[in-house]
């Protein structure tokens, strides 16, 4: 039972039985994927997802034996021989993986607020998770980010529900073995791993404080032990060659214990204050149970979700993850369950008597800038940034990056093949040669525009800008013999592709 006066929030029993968990589950994975999979043909390629599909091509064997985590190229591969058959573009197909990804995410954020926080949370959380810019762009391109998200997730209800003093150790394995696919997706998610152990030391206390021979204490680090077995059979099992990638996946990249700020600007500045409102009402739990002399059963679940929330952030600092603002998304999942729950407990104790209505009042007041944000950023949703950093403009001048590797050239393609002349040789700065290739043969792109090596030998020049050095950009403008470019792309007045053009190549 929750504690005394922090009771979750549910509408009546009536209306619980009109929506059990599966049903809402369902409902919520079968809404994700179809709005991500409507959505996935619109975005252009960033270098990462670039660098995926040539992997995911390479075939099964070459991403076991490679130096990099092998889940996210195998999940896009499998995902292209299904959308294949289903007759989806070249493109499309790598991306329905993180479609699959997306609505396993949101079925499982679905059940666990309603676990934990009652019906309305399991209505609420997994809109907490996807309106906004950036979480809704991973769900739309081939990237592992998702599938991390999902795992992680995952992992972390798996280790909740086998912690439970009344369940054998055995049952630690599937937390372990899901874990472990969590890093297969990407290295950082070994942090993971400090959460649950810290939660399996908490759990311990926990039950040595109710007296002598409280199960708890003594399986705590049983179950811990066989979790992490698990684990390294599934990473070793599935990716032989971690054992030869040497350190690399592992440490910190170059600015990475940058990247936990990144959030504080890359999200909706109200969903940042439903996350912090919920980070705060776990902590006050947690306070209360520490005081209290009686052990709370829900103590360790406050515990467990703040602990996983703050690894996944800190891993973006402390582990290999990508540059930019991507690596702190396997943290959301958790924050948004807090935030859910807190937002409906702060509506309970506000208005007891009209706590739904204020409690949708509530959510709409925090869902709806980020839907606006997402909205006005689309396709470009890297692109976007919150109030703290000025929006766009406002990041822009503070040398933030405006997309994750490229992408935004996708939005120039139909402009280019509609305008370039016959047999144009096509400079591509800033965007990798593999989403060129992929732009090429997903039927994007004219097949009798050729690559050029560099500026000289070029007609035209499509530039992706990141907010970095601009050098690409002069040697277009010296070698094309002009700096007024022929078309662009802008998200709110911020340039972020243009298109330059030599006299004569643009009709």
């Amino acid at each position: 039972m929750p504690r005394r006066g922090d009771a979750p929030v549910s509408p009546s029993p009536r209306a619980q039985g009109r929506s059990g968990p599966g049903r809402l589950a369902a409902a919520w994975a079968v809404a994700t994927f179809a709005a991500l999979a409507a959505l996935q043909g619109a975005p252009g390629i960033p270098r990462d997802e670039g660098a995926l599909v040539a992997r995911a091509e390479g075939g099964i064997v070459s991403l076991a034996r490679g130096g990099t985590p092998p889940l996210g190229p195998a999940l896009a591969g499998a995902a292209h021989a299904a959308g294949s058959r289903l007759g989806l573009s070249h493109l499309r197909s790598f991306r329905l993986g993180s479609a699959l990804a997306g609505a396993l995410l949101s079925a499982l954020l679905a059940l666990a607020a309603r676990t934990i926080a009652g019906p309305a949370a399991g209505l609420l959380a997994p809109a907490l998770f996807w309106l906004a810019p950036r979480t809704l762009h991973a769900g739309l391109v081939a990237t592992p980010d998702l599938a991390l998200a999902a795992l992680s997730l995952a992992a972390v209800l798996a280790w909740r529900w086998a912690s439970s003093a009344e369940r054998p150790a055995w049952t630690a394995g599937l937390a372990g073995a899901l874990l472990g696919a969590a890093i297969l997706a990407r290295a950082d998610a070994w942090t993971l791993a400090l959460a649950l152990a810290l939660h399996a030391a908490a759990i311990g206390v926990l039950a040595r404080r109710e007296g002598p021979g409280v199960p708890g204490a003594a399986a705590a680090p049983a179950k811990l032990g066989i979790a992490a077995l698990f684990c390294a059979a599934a990473v070793l099992g599935a990716w032989p060659g971690a054992l030869k990638a040497g350190l690399g996946p592992w440490l910190p990249p170059a600015g990475g214990a940058l990247a936990p700020l990144f959030l504080l600007a890359a999200v909706p500045l109200p969903l940042l204050w439903a996350f912090a409102g919920g980070l705060g009402h776990a902590l006050a739990r947690l306070a209360g149970a520490v005081r209290s002399r009686a052990r709370d059963p829900f103590a360790s679940d406050d515990a467990l979700l703040v602990l996983a929330a703050l690894a996944a952030l800190g891993g973006s600092a402390l582990a290999h993850a990508p540059a930019g603002a991507r690596p702190f998304l396997h943290g959301l999942p958790f924050l948004a369950l807090l935030g859910a729950r807190a937002l409906l407990r702060a509506a309970a104790l506000a208005w007891p008597a009209r706590q739904g209505t204020l409690a949708a009042a509530l959510a709409l007041l925090v869902l709806y800038p980020g839907v606006r944000s997402a909205g006005l950023a689309f396709p470009d949703g890297t692109s976007a940034w919150n109030e703290l950093a000025g929006g766009a403009p406002g990041a822009a001048s503070r040398g933030l990056r405006r997309q994750d590797g490229g992408e935004a050239a996708g939005a120039l393609l139909a402009t280019v093949n509609a305008r370039a002349a016959p047999g144009a040789r096509i400079w591509w700065p800033g965007i990798s040669p593999a989403a060129v290739a992929l732009y090429a043969r997903d039927g994007r792109l004219r097949p009798d525009l050729a690559e050029a090596a560099g500026p000289d030998d070029a007609d035209l020049a499509v530039v992706a800008l990141d907010g970095g050095s601009r050098d690409a950009e002069y040697r277009a403008w010296s070698a094309l013999r002009t700096a007024r470019p022929a078309a662009g792309v802008y998200v709110d007045e911020v340039p972020t592709a243009l298109v330059y053009a030599r006299p004569g190549a643009w009709r």
